[in-house]
């Protein structure tokens, strides 16, 4: 602790087990390579450390081989602007010097030989806006008595969570067994003295720190000589019909129900008209400001910009064989175009699509046939929804992804209900965020599209359809 007021309350406990020392966050010299500790643990603490980089990889050093690092602590969301008015006088009031995203929290965290066990949205979990805050903004007016920065911080703190710019969040992290200098604790010690003790891992042992994934993965194959790169030709932004080879002919739009592109018009109108008493609901402007076709083109030539000219690569394209596979001998896909270098293949589970000789059949929830780590791109596109159990296809693709490759998903937010064959969930970027992250993947990117019908339907065609839709979307990195 750096508090002098909870050492003296410490020490003025009756007799204890507990060694309670003044210390910054960062002095731990007399523990690294000497006495690690199994846990790190901190609430509440990490986010005012001055330099949390620094922070973590003090902790990590000082961590037997297997050790857990346990923070429960605030978050900023993904698309949060750092620099914003309102950011910057909650990080000065509640002196938060490293408010971090999950995303740059776990990049760091790798960077010293950590990985990801467990993220768990507490925020959520216990209703803490809806218990604490009533789902209200708070009023920052100063008084004779709530003056002081801890009455701002808090202040600034509520409402950058109840606007959803801020999460409480319990990660944990485990050291990677050798990545340190295969130190062990006194309790990994103890366990192995013990009579016909097998040794090993003392948090297996224990029931706790299951990893999400600690097979050895294939990784893209990629290079930093530019000698060495694969010559490709870009690959465009355009949306394509699907139906002959490459993916058919140049269409304008998502379909002949939906143009998209819509998101930033769309924010700038809800901003022109919204209220105090309807900021709660508002979103982050960064995550409508791009068009989700050229985002993922974007990433995915940045992505193929690396390839080493040796390299072989596969693109899978989840239920990408859609109702047209009856009659086909191969699939082409909308997508196709996406794959650019590597060979295009689909998952789906139509039956139709068995034969087919580019498809890898199965049930994405349930999938044995596909490979661990043969993939390096994973891709669906309104898709995700139909599945009864959308944890359990994300399980699947964070397996058959590559290390190191891309992981890209479209979804729906606002849409029709659409039973082909079922339709049960809706995606917010948050449930994206989360479902990348809880298996291992960096979020390069999240936000919205919206859609609207061209004029020519709504003149002509009144049905179920929405006249706008709204399309949420990730683009990840396996980490």
């Amino acid at each position: 602790t750096i508090s002098e007021a909870q050492i003296d309350f410490i020490h003025k406990l009756p007799d204890h087990k507990f060694r309670a020392d003044l210390k910054s966050y960062d002095d731990l010299e007399e523990y690294i390579g000497k006495d690690p500790f199994d846990v790190v643990y901190s609430i509440e603490a990490f986010i005012h450390s001055p330099d949390g980089g620094k922070t973590l990889r003090t902790w990590s050093r000082a961590l037997a081989d297997e050790g857990l690092i346990i923070l429960i602590d605030d978050f900023l969301s993904v698309g949060v602007d750092k620099d914003a008015d309102d950011v910057q006088l909650f990080r000065k009031s509640w002196m938060a010097n490293s408010p971090y995203t999950t995303t740059e929290l776990l990049s760091i965290a790798t960077k010293h030989g950590l990985e990801l066990v467990l993220d768990r949205d507490l925020g959520s979990e216990y209703e803490i806006i809806k218990n604490n805050y009533r789902n209200q903004l708070p009023e920052v007016k100063a008084t004779e008595v709530k003056n002081h920065q801890g009455w701002l911080g808090s202040k600034m703190r509520q409402m950058l969570m109840v606007q959803g710019k801020l999460t409480y969040r319990m990660i944990v992290l485990r050291k990677n067994s050798g990545k340190g200098k295969g130190t062990k604790s006194r309790a990994q010690l103890a366990i192995e003295a013990r009579p016909n003790s097998a040794g090993g891992n003392v948090h297996a042992k224990m029931g706790i720190g299951k990893s999400i994934n600690t097979k050895e993965c294939n990784a893209v194959q990629t290079t930093t000589d530019d000698s060495m790169l694969l010559d490709i030709k870009p690959i465009k932004s355009q949306h394509m019909t699907g139906k002959g080879k490459d993916g058919g002919g140049k269409q304008d739009c998502l379909s002949g129900w939906y143009c998209c592109g819509l998101g930033k018009q769309w924010w700038e109108n809800l901003e022109a008209n919204r209220t105090d008493h309807t900021a709660y609901l508002k979103l982050e402007k960064s995550l409508f400001e791009n068009e989700y076709m050229d985002s993922i083109v974007r990433h995915l030539n940045s992505f193929y910009s690396t390839l080493s000219k040796n390299a072989k690569g596969a693109f899978l394209d989840i239920g990408g064989a859609g109702s047209v596979a009856s009659g086909m001998k191969q699939v082409t896909s909308k997508f196709a175009h996406f794959a650019g270098p590597f060979d295009y293949l689909v998952l789906d589970s139509d039956p139709k699509a068995k034969d087919i000789q580019n498809v890898v059949h199965c049930d994405m929830s349930n999938c044995s046939v596909a490979d661990d780590c043969a993939y390096d791109v994973t891709f669906s596109h309104t898709v995700l929804e139909h599945t009864p159990r959308p944890w359990d296809a994300f399980d699947t693709i964070a397996r058959v992804t590559k290390k190191g490759g891309l992981s890209i998903h479209v979804v729906p937010f606002s849409y029709q209900y659409h039973a082909t064959p079922d339709d049960n969930y809706r995606f917010s970027h948050k449930a994206l965020t989360s479902l990348m992250e809880d298996r291992g993947f960096e979020v390069l990117e999240v936000g919205y599209d919206i859609c609207e019908k061209p004029e020519k339907i709504l003149q002509t065609r009144i049905d179920e359809h929405f006249d706008t839709i709204w399309l949420s979307y990730v683009i990840a990195k396996k980490i």
